[in-house]
């Protein structure tokens, strides 16, 4: 099993890679992430690389042909987050990404598959530093009173 989740996140699969890749992590990732899509039928895949800065020939390869892998599989692909030395070292050794969009940032990425993130107005006694105590303003608890 990867040491990087594969986390679902509604229709969407979110891949952060926080570690150093290698050669043994960079194939279990392929395959938890091959096997995700299968399992879930999600459409989208971000794989966020902001936090690798080295990437050696095998590990390109490897995230570029898990792209290609989960686009075949009807998966959108975006990348999020590749540092300018990636982006050079990508291009150095010739690796073609067409058909990969990329993003700067998670949030520009889920734009980019379609989705928004939007924030959750906040129902009158909902914050926890005023005291949180579980309550619902709708019809739906009134149903449930005794």
């Amino acid at each position: 099993m990867s040491s990087i989740p594969v986390l679902a996140v509604g229709p969407v699969l979110l891949v952060s890679i926080q570690v150093d890749l290698n050669d043994r992590v960079a194939s279990e990732l392929q395959n938890a992430i091959l096997s995700r899509i299968e399992a879930t039928g999600s459409l989208g895949l971000l794989i966020d690389i902001t936090a690798v800065t080295v990437v050696d020939s095998y590990i390109a390869r490897v995230l570029t042909e898990t792209a290609r892998m989960a686009k075949i599989m009807n998966t959108r692909v975006v990348l999020v987050g590749v540092q300018p030395e990636v982006a050079i070292t990508l291009l150095d050794m010739g690796l073609e990404l067409s058909g990969i969009d990329a993003a700067t940032d998670i949030e520009r990425g889920l734009e980019t598959l379609g989705y928004r993130l939007s924030t959750v107005e906040r129902r009158r006694g909902a914050d926890r530093r005023d005291g949180y105590r579980g309550e619902v303003d709708d019809e739906r608890s009134a149903d449930h009173d005794d």
